[in-house]
């Protein structure tokens, strides 16, 4: 499956860095969407049937669940999905504290440990500023939740490879 766009992780975080509030939300999601439904095309015998079933983020999120997803991850792919629906609705809509501040509680304590893990190493690779991650701007912490949820993804896309491969 190909949408067309850099799917590494490095291209991923270049194209949200480069966004207002608007875009970063919508690339995210469409983005780690894409992913959703690349894992949901491995899990399923027929895929073309997931296309006609016209499933929207959250139930393709349980289905997703249903077929092997951590059942963890939900939480906050359908806070993601949610944050989303507010930006492609509301032309006034802010990535607000509070916003940013809901994604990441919805988040389990494993997905948090990851963000803030990923949010240290890049912070020693770059030489950057000792801030502790809760005192940066919503955006880059939204970043830094959509790249961690994003992987998350892309893991389980790559255990469902392997164990196809295994078989």
């Amino acid at each position: 499956m190909s949408d067309g766009a850099d799917l590494s992780e490095h291209g991923f975080i270049g194209a949200l860095f480069g966004e207002d509030e608007l875009g970063v939300v919508i690339r995210a999601h469409i983005n780690i969407e894409a992913r959703l439904l690349e894992l949901l095309e491995l899990r399923v015998v027929d895929p073309k049937h997931l296309e006609r079933m016209d499933l929207d983020f959250g139930q393709r999120v349980n289905l997703a669940v249903a077929l092997g997803l951590k059942p963890e991850h939900a939480p906050a792919l359908r806070a993601l999905g949610s944050l989303r629906n507010a930006f492609a609705h509301r032309l006034d809509t802010l990535l607000t504290e509070d916003r940013v501040n809901n994604l990441y509680e919805a988040l389990s304590a494993g997905d948090k440990e990851v963000v803030q893990t990923a949010y240290e190493r890049t912070k020693a690779e770059m030489q950057g500023p000792d801030s502790p991650f809760k005192a940066l701007s919503p955006k880059t912490r939204f970043i830094l939740i959509s790249v961690a949820l994003r992987s998350l993804l892309v893991a389980a896309i790559r255990e469902v490879g392997a164990r196809r491969k295994s078989v």
